[in-house]
């Protein structure tokens, strides 16, 4: 590992994703309350599935709720993955196998057009809200997601569009710095290379531009992302639309409660999740919506990625980090520890 080294970031793609939003709503082409629907007609159309029946049938039904954009970014939408929810997951293994045709390619509509798992607004589950988000931006703005980051995103940062994209592959420079990835052997604890193909690292020449899990990226970049909404620049976001960022943006009761149930056993969560109870979610990332924490500040935004990647940004503290590595195991027990060394260091000395 280098400093220039490129990571595949998995969910801390999520974080570029929703600046791209948010971007959306500076230009005034939607607000965080705007019905998503008319724009995605795959995601409209898809039912909510409640159960089974006794043959084991699945029972889905209209959605009813409208479904805004603030659902999407908190993942209060519905949209969960299958190996997060266990109604889905039933689902998904009775399906007949997708088929095979490497022309096409995996979209966002194919991969993520499964039911809901409930009314918007009424719980919270993690999933591919911000896949959806992504596609969003792409019908919004009239151009694919990684033109987009390189444009709005990158450019106003003063970063080449290979530091961070969403297509590798194109880019010799941006490949040959690619890092490999590593498993940990339960017997022994010892991580080596990993020989194998991993779903999300796959990239094929005519898959979409995944907004919550595709980019690969140089930490130097992601880090200046994460320092001009640290200091609040201006590049990115006005200062207006960033609170966006920092503020709790759960506003239903129950959804909020999901979210606080889901964090008291974070051990699926890749970062260091305290179950201090005091969560909410922002238009970006877990929040910090309390003051039990012994550093973090509230208001404090942070997330991860499967293979071991974690950020966090707290204004009200001045300090941001992004830790990165690729073992392939989601939230590596002897990661975590690293983790929180890491933060505590970055607090205790700046």
């Amino acid at each position: 590992m280098q400093l220039d080294t490129v990571f595949t970031l998995a969910s801390m793609t999520k974080l570029l994703t929703s600046v791209a939003v948010l971007q959306l709503v500076d230009r005034g082409l939607v607000t965080l309350d705007t019905d998503i629907t008319p724009h995605l007609p795959t995601l409209a159309a898809l039912p909510i599935l409640t159960g089974f029946d006794a043959a084991n049938n699945p029972i889905l039904t209209p959605r009813k709720t409208p479904l805004l954009v603030r659902h999407l970014l908190t993942h209060s939408s519905g949209c969960s993955y299958p190996f997060m929810h266990p109604l889905l997951d039933t689902w998904a293994k009775q399906q007949p196998p997708p088929p095979k045709d490497p022309s096409s390619g995996p979209t966002v509509d194919t991969l993520f057009g499964y039911p809901l798992v409930f009314e918007p607004g009424t719980s919270w589950a993690y999933g591919s809200g911000l896949d959806w988000a992504g596609k969003l931006v792409e019908v919004l703005a009239g151009t694919d997601l990684d033109t987009y980051l390189a444009t709005h995103i990158l450019s106003p940062l003063g970063l080449p569009a290979t530091s961070i994209t969403f297509y590798p592959e194109h880019h010799p420079v941006t490949t040959a710095r690619l890092a490999s990835f590593a498993t940990r052997d339960p017997a022994t604890g010892r991580v080596g290379h990993h020989a194998g193909k991993l779903a999300l690292a796959v990239t094929t020449p005519t898959r979409a531009a995944f907004g919550g899990q595709g980019a690969s990226a140089d930490l130097n970049a992601y880090a200046a992302v994460l320092h001009s909404l640290l200091v609040d620049d201006g590049k990115l976001l006005s200062a207006e639309t960033a609170k966006a960022l920092f503020a709790p943006l759960l506003r239903e009761k129950e959804a909020k409660a999901a979210l606080r149930a889901a964090m008291e056993h974070p051990e699926w969560v890749v970062g260091v999740v305290p179950a201090t109870g005091e969560y909410d979610w922002s238009a970006a990332g877990l929040l910090v919506d309390g003051d039990a924490h012994p550093y973090r500040k509230r208001g404090c935004l942070l997330w991860g990625g499967a293979f071991n990647l974690s950020w966090f940004i707290d204004r009200e503290a001045g300090v941001c980090g992004v830790f990165g590595t690729q073992i392939a195991q989601p939230a590596d027990p002897l990661v975590r520890p690293l983790m929180e060394a890491f933060e505590d260091a970055i607090y205790a000395r700046l």
